[in-house]
């Protein structure tokens, strides 16, 4: 083991020098602020003690100190010049700051509810020897620190996956070849990285590396390992603080390791995701540099950060569903499968359906001037982490412990004002005297080329309540628990991936629309539509089709598009013992598509204003339920397996869309993190994105287009799940929410 070097004496290497030089340090680090507090508060409690470790300026402790009275916030650093200028500038009753090593036992055992690392763990390697075994101790001693039920955040950087070795193209004109590290060409500043960086894998030497010819213009190839040249990447843009960043070996653990750091720790893991920051791709990477593997083949952008969110669970307890074995099934006892035949086109739908109705309930309440709701958190969805085979283009992995709305499958002849209160007591403890008004439901079809089911979702105002205790109602060894959340928090967090339960985001915007209440500000990609000229017209049937009985019952039969497995998920505990072993009944599809769908919604701004395309579809499940076939969805297919990873979905869309509504494409963004609508019934995975198209090829009678802002003020009409979300979250990105 290294030997332990964690004294502030060993840090002394970050101090930068006067105020002004920690004013400029800060200014260019808290831009991330409002992403760090969004993906945080998404998961922390409201009340309670929270640790900031490394919390640098201040400025994210006291945004999180701000934002809740009843939330104690504790700022540590090593630096008692960043501790003292903290606690000059942020000062409020539930804020402190304090000076100590956050790898050292700073807390009491069980004294806190939440820790946050947020770009600080590098420096606990990075300083210490680039020991791993330094930051192993630093775990134990936050997890120890550590509540049961408390939470732990780690937002850092990340040892990508992906080829060992990589070809690195960068600009030789984008700058001098020589002098200050701020006048320096791209290229010319990887040359001065490459001789000075040190690290874990390089602790003596220059970072290896070969100098080739690049086959793109005003550009130099390097030949290098991936994790150096992604650890250049991450770091090319700071260069006022060069000397101070070529000390830091950012990237320490694969996601892989931080998972199982997490899980050895007891803890159960809610969210893993590598983040891909929009602002930094559309300004730091996109056009910067080029990236492939050592044959020439285009690789992604490796993320930018990475976010973990571990949940402290009692000793024993499960910390992680795996699905050990998946076959076939051959006598469904929970779901079904049925084929139906469309008269017109003699194409054959199969559709899945599970026994009952599903209510999703959203508890909510006002308190200091801020909406909560409440929601059941680690409730165990182990479908989610079925099918390994089908991979998951973003690379975020779950536990099978999800944050979602209150949801219930109940029978027909059960009143839903009776089902309402017997579900909130017996999955929430709420009695019925805490009701307070029931609103009418939003229906909606979760997944409807597919699924036959369709939601009913009712807002439901109760009196204040926070960690209500949840009885065990699931096969495995917890059912989760209710816990508050920040209604506006959670919609931020969806923003840039952090939260995957669509239908909590449905209800919660729902909500704030019925409230009168701004839904804050958009955080994830910036969407920047040019004005156009001409455009299509305001098609007025677009969000009500004609309608139309199109399908009958298929007497052969299913055809084989969809499979249902029968999937066996093991609940394990942190020493990996099974706990549970229980079948899960789910459909996948068949052949060379993916459980990855993606949503387009196209979109053009003239000016007339913003409007959306719509596609108008025959479905059998909308028939089944409404008695007409036709419903108004947004663009989506199923991906092939072929595609790999995000940056191949935009050129698949831009192909889908010309090939079926003859528009043309001019740029696509990422419309949020991915999502699930289904979790109980199918893996499926969806990608949102929102698609700018050229006007003049807007004009397929294909596609129905309508002012966003009516498509906004008329949701309540919208039977389609995928079709909310991409409408809320595209109004709330160009502020049509307000």
């Amino acid at each position: 083991m290294a030997p332990k070097t964690s004294t502030a004496e060993s840090y002394a290497a970050q101090h930068r020098g006067n105020a002004d030089h920690y004013a400029t340090y800060f200014a260019g680090m808290d831009a991330s602020m409002q992403q760090k507090v969004a993906l945080t508060t998404a998961h922390f409690p409201t009340r309670g003690r929270v640790a900031d470790m490394g919390s640098g300026s201040g400025r994210g402790t006291h945004d999180l100190a701000c934002l809740y009275s009843g939330l104690e916030l504790v700022g540590v650093d090593i630096n008692p010049v960043s501790v003292k200028m903290a606690a000059e500038s942020y000062q409020r009753s539930n804020l402190r700051f304090v000076v100590g090593d956050i790898a050292d036992p700073v807390f009491p055992p069980e004294s806190l509810d939440g820790v946050l690392d947020s770009s600080v763990l590098h420096h606990v390697t990075s300083f210490n020897s680039f020991s791993l075994a330094r930051l192993e101790e630093c775990l134990d001693n936050q997890v120890r620190a550590l509540r049961t039920g408390g939470v732990i955040i780690i937002r850092d950087f990340l040892i990508p996956d992906g080829p060992s070795e990589v070809f690195l193209d960068l600009p030789t004109t984008d700058g001098a070849a020589e002098g200050l590290v701020p006048e320096l060409s791209t290229a010319a500043l990887f040359e001065r990285f490459a001789r000075g960086f040190r690290c874990s894998v390089n602790r003596d030497g220059p970072v290896p590396h070969t100098r080739l010819v690049s086959p793109h213009a005003g550009h130099v190839r390097y030949r290098l390992a991936l994790r150096a040249a992604n650890e250049f990447i991450l770091r090319k843009d700071y260069r006022t603080d060069w000397d101070v960043e070529l000390l830091e070996e950012y990237t320490y653990f694969s996601q892989s390791q931080f998972e199982s750091a997490f899980r050895r720790r007891g803890l159960r893991i809610l969210s893993s995701m590598p983040i891909r920051n929009p602002w930094i791709i559309a300004n730091r990477y996109e056009g910067r540099f080029h990236l492939s593997d050592v044959d020439g083949r285009p690789l992604p952008f490796p993320a930018t950060n990475y976010l973990i969110v571990g949940e402290k669970v009692p000793p024993g307890a499960g910390v992680e569903l795996r699905e050990e074995r998946s076959e076939p099934l051959a006598t469904p006892r929970f779901l079904s499968l049925s084929a139906w035949r469309h008269e017109e086109s003699g194409r054959v739908w199969e559709l899945v359906e599970r026994p009952g109705r599903t209510l999703d309930l959203l508890p909510w309440f006002r308190q200091d001037g801020q909406v909560f709701v409440l929601a059941k958190k680690g409730f165990p969805r182990p479908i989610v982490n079925a099918c390994a085979d089908h991979p998951n283009l973003g690379g975020a992995a779950l536990s099978g412990y999800i944050t979602e709305p209150l949801a219930a499958i109940t029978h027909a002849g059960e009143p839903p004002d009776k089902a309402i209160t017997r579900i909130l007591h017996e999955r929430a403890g709420l009695p019925a005297d805490s009701i307070r008004a029931l609103g009418e439901p939003l229906r909606y079809f979760t997944s409807p080329g597919g699924v036959s089911e369709r939601v009913s979702a009712y807002l439901v105002e109760v009196a204040p309540s926070s960690g209500l205790p949840v009885p065990d109602y699931s096969p495995f060894t917890s059912s989760g628990s209710v816990r508050e959340l920040d209604a506006r928090q959670v919609l931020r967090a969806c923003h840039v991936g952090g939260m995957v339960d669509a239908r909590l985001e449905l209800n919660i915007h729902r909500l704030l629309r019925h409230l009168g209440t701004s839904p804050g500000p958009w955080i994830g990609a910036s969407i920047q539509l040019a004005e156009q000229s001409g455009g299509p017209a305001w098609a007025e049937d677009a969000l009500a089709p004609a309608r139309h009985v199109g399908f009958s019952p298929h007497e052969e039969g299913a055809i084989g598009y969809l499979d249902l497995c029968t999937g066996t998920f093991s609940e394990r505990d942190a020493e990996g013992r099974v706990l549970a072993s229980v079948p899960r009944e789910y459909l996948v599809p068949r052949g060379e598509v993916s459980r990855n769908t993606t949503v387009a919604l196209p979109v053009v701004r003239t000016r007339e204003g913003i409007r959306v395309g719509i596609e108008h579809r025959e479905l059998p499940v909308v028939q089944h339920f409404t008695g007409s076939a036709r419903i108004a969805v947004s663009p989506a297919w199923r991906l092939p397996r072929t595609l790999t990873h995000l940056g191949q979905v935009p050129s698949f869309i831009a192909e889908r869309l010309r090939e079926e509504f003859a528009v043309s494409v001019r740029h696509t963004w990422e419309l949020g993190g991915s999502y699930h609508t289904t979790p109980g019934v199918t893996p499926e995975l969806v990608w949102p994105f929102a698609v700018e198209v050229e006007a003049a090829s807007a004009h397929d009678p294909r596609l129905h287009w309508m002012p966003l802002e009516v498509l906004i003020s008329q949701l309540d009409g919208v039977q389609d799940a995928h079709l909310l979300v991409v409408a809320w979250r595209l109004a709330h990105a160009l502020g049509v929410l307000g």
